[in-house]
């Protein structure tokens, strides 16, 4: 049966999650646990074997982003090891398939330092295979060797287990770039193994080395006719560093592998700047930069890469303004047409548009030009739902390293981007840099910084914040229901004195209102987290004695029922029982039964 009075510092952590939803209001009477039964679902049973039922849902949700909620489920399911060592390691399997998948890579190692140390052997050395692919696509080639040098030489293995770990240390030489320590360890492996052409991935092996060795013709003329995915990104990576112009189904292939997490670190590294290159290569302007643009939206591009393409799309963005302006005979500082132009290109040619609009933005003299053309610029972009290269244009090019230099209408576009993505250092630090634009009340800027910052990492300088905005005269009702947002943000960052303090300083500027009692209950959670329960005691029946008189009932009730577990952890059990007697008059039978039991347990252990 749930028990709510044994989750001690859990239920502060779901209280404020309750808070942050804006679920304050909505606390069910009864039984504390019961709103979040439906959060939950039923209990798989741990003996079975995983079923293909249960794989598929556990790929999809995974798939679907539902990562929490798929190894939760997964985390239900698993085998008891010493009852059944082979379902257990095909549930462990398939946990690590889900974090590869993810390129999780850092938490594989974590799987393998936990290896239970009665897991099969078999299994074992699966995992250990797992770890070293991590290792190399991270880009730790070292690291990855000198396991698989300690297992080759200082361990007992069979021949299959030695050819894959000799495939291994293979690929952690081309990781490390060390090309005449893989040619040499190929040559030995073929010497040693007549079949290795027919291995999977042995193809990609080779044909990466030849494209180090700048011999990316004969790569593709070995990997031309193979369909195996390491095989086949190595003949793309070598077509692109051929001579061979970029045509648009090579650079939407190319882009499928750069996206792909299996390969790894390294091999995209190189496959991302073959691309960039060939890209500037494009003799066509508009079809140069689309291609720079889709090099924007690839998944987990290094910062200085982003860089670099921002900037080149920026350079081509204005290259092509002029090309236009230059065409329809356009005057340099007689800016009226132009504007009227590319008003008139929006309709039907936004590519055009835009590309006179960014050279508006960046070349054109006058800071009023700059920031009409800025504004229309991202309106552009805004319209056609391209906020991802809109904030990569805006935040990732060197062009704006002063981020003071941006119209102020773009700063405030730019801080929307970058908290729906979120990106909150991102939107932290442009925040920093502005005042509350007009028609926005400063005391709301001031709490919405404050929230940024502490979700940012940087919870003191949020807590400087709120403490500025409790000091002023007085608060209006809305700004103290998003103050103790910010407050819970805090508590959440485990900075519980902070938060107290705060909401302590607070009370005074409240009116006698149904604020007060909420102000006690998250005053008293605060001492609950630290561990303070005499204190944090008081604090929940004053807010249950304020609820109860501002007739809300569901508080108080919540409230009394914290207040009872605060006593009882508090060593004030006696104090407890009275507490849960003084709950059973009003209690619904299944409610009353769960307080019944806590008397007699409180009691036996008074006894």
């Amino acid at each position: 049966m749930c028990d709510p009075f044994k989750e001690g510092a859990n239920l502060f952590v779901r209280f404020s999650t309750l808070f942050a939803l804006g679920l304050k209001r909505t606390i069910k009477t009864g039984v504390l646990c019961t709103p979040f039964l439906f959060l939950f679902p039923p209990a798989i049973n741990a003996s079975e074997v995983l079923s293909e039922e249960l794989l598929t849902e556990l790929s999809w949700l995974s798939d679907e982003g539902a990562e929490t909620l798929s190894f939760m489920l997964l985390a239900e399911a698993e085998p008891n090891l010493d009852e059944n060592p082979q379902a257990w390691s095909e549930w462990h399997q398939k946990k690590i398939e889900l974090l590869r998948q993810k390129g999780r890579w850092q938490d594989i190692i974590q799987e393998y330092e936990t290896l239970p140390v009665n897991a099969p052997d078999k299994h074992h050395n699966w995992v250990f295979t797992e770890l070293v692919k991590a290792y190399l696509a991270m880009g730790g080639g070292d690291q990855a060797r000198d396991l698989l040098m300690s297992l080759i030489w200082d361990s007992e293995h069979d021949q299959t287990q030695l050819a894959d770990w000799r495939r291994l240390v293979i690929q952690s030489y081309l990781v490390d770039g060390r090309f005449d320590d893989a040619q040499t360890a190929i040559l030995r492996y073929e010497q040693d193994y007549q079949d290795a052409e027919q291995l999977a991935g042995w193809l990609g092996l080779k044909a990466r080395l030849l494209i180090e060795s700048d011999r990316a013709n004969d790569a593709a003329l070995l990997t031309v006719v193979s369909d195996q995915p390491t095989a086949r990104s190595a003949y793309v990576l070598a077509r692109l560093n051929g001579l061979s112009p970029l045509d648009t189904a090579m650079l939407n292939e190319a882009l499928t592998w750069v996206n792909q997490v299996q390969l790894d670190a390294a091999f995209k590294q190189m496959l991302f700047s073959a691309l960039f290159e060939k890209t500037k290569q494009i003799s066509d302007l508009p079809q140069r930069i689309a291609a720079l643009e889709s090099l924007l939206e690839i998944n987990n591009i290094e910062v200085a890469q982003t860089t670099a393409v921002a900037d080149a799309l920026w350079h081509n963005l204005t290259e092509y303004g002029q090309q236009l302006a230059n065409q329809q005979q356009l005057l340099v500082g007689n800016f009226g047409p132009w504007f009227d132009l590319a008003a008139q290109l929006s309709q039907s040619e936004t590519n055009q548009s835009e590309a006179l609009y960014a050279w508006l933005a960046i070349k054109a003299e006058g800071k009023d030009i700059n920031a009409k053309a800025h504004a229309m610029l991202v309106n552009s972009l805004d319209q056609q739902g391209r906020s991802e290269l809109l904030r990569s244009l805006y935040l990732s090019s060197s062009q704006f390293s002063d981020i003071k230099v941006l119209p102020l209408a773009l700063m405030y576009r730019l801080i929307d981007l970058a908290l729906a993505v979120p990106d909150l250092a991102m939107a932290s630090r442009l925040m920093s840099q502005v005042d509350a634009p007009a028609g926005v009340d400063v005391i709301e800027w001031q709490l919405r910084r404050a929230r940024v910052q502490i979700l940012a990492g940087v919870p003191e300088h949020g807590a400087d914040l709120l403490r500025e905005i409790v000091a002023a005269d007085s608060l209006t009702n809305a700004q103290i229901e998003n103050l103790l947002l910010a407050v819970q943000d805090l508590n959440n960052k485990t900075r519980f004195e902070e938060a107290f303090s705060i909401l302590a300083d607070l009370l005074p500027k409240v009116p006698e209102s149904a604020w007060r009692y909420e102000l006690f209950f998250w005053m008293a959670e605060a001492r609950m987290a630290q561990q303070q329960y005499s204190d944090a005691a008081r604090l929940y029946l004053r807010s249950a004695k304020l609820a109860q008189e501002n007739q809300s009932e569901s508080w108080s009730l919540t409230a009394h029922q914290r207040a009872a577990f605060a006593l009882e952890q508090a060593g004030l059990l006696s104090d407890a029982v009275n507490m849960y007697q003084a709950l059973l008059p009003g209690a619904d039978n299944a409610t009353r039964s769960i307080y019944e039991n806590q008397i007699r347990r409180l009691k036996t252990i008074s006894n």
